[in-house]
């Protein structure tokens, strides 16, 4: 113990460190990212197939995208922090997506029995599983 630490205080821990996950962990977020990038490129072919000229199903594929190029440049070690703040935002960016446009999502049968429940499980269930994961995983860093 040198001079500066007092007894019972942990040793400082460089903050980026405990975001930076190895092993274990990494593993099963990635499985659940590879899952997730699945469906959503599933998602991305049932929006072409229904071929609507909605501007707001372009904003869903530019959405999706997005999400699948951040995830194909995750390395072995994922900056749990960065990924968590991005899901974050993508689920809001869906959930706000999903509130402004439902009018026009109901009117259109394909899109609310077709698009509508692939897009739902996207985000709140495996989203939003990945976030819990990652908090309930994390809680003893903060």
């Amino acid at each position: 113990m040198n001079a500066e630490e007092l007894p019972g205080e942990s040793p400082h821990v460089d903050e980026e460190e405990v975001w930076i996950w190895k092993n274990g962990l990494v593993v099963r977020t990635k499985s659940q990212i590879e899952v997730l990038t699945k469906k959503v490129e599933i998602f991305n072919c049932s929006i072409e197939k229904i071929d609507s000229r909605s501007g707001y199903l372009k904003d869903m594929l530019d959405l999706n995208t997005e999400l699948t190029g951040y995830f194909s440049s995750i390395t072995d070690n994922v900056n749990i922090r960065d990924l968590f703040d991005f899901l974050t935002i993508c689920f809001c960016e869906y959930d706000h997506f999903f509130k402004e446009n439902q009018e026009q999502i109901f009117l259109n049968e394909e899109e609310k029995n077709v698009l509508l429940p692939i897009a739902y499980d996207i985000v709140f269930n495996d989203i939003k599983s990945i976030l819990d994961f990652i908090d309930n995983n994390t809680g003893n860093y903060s």
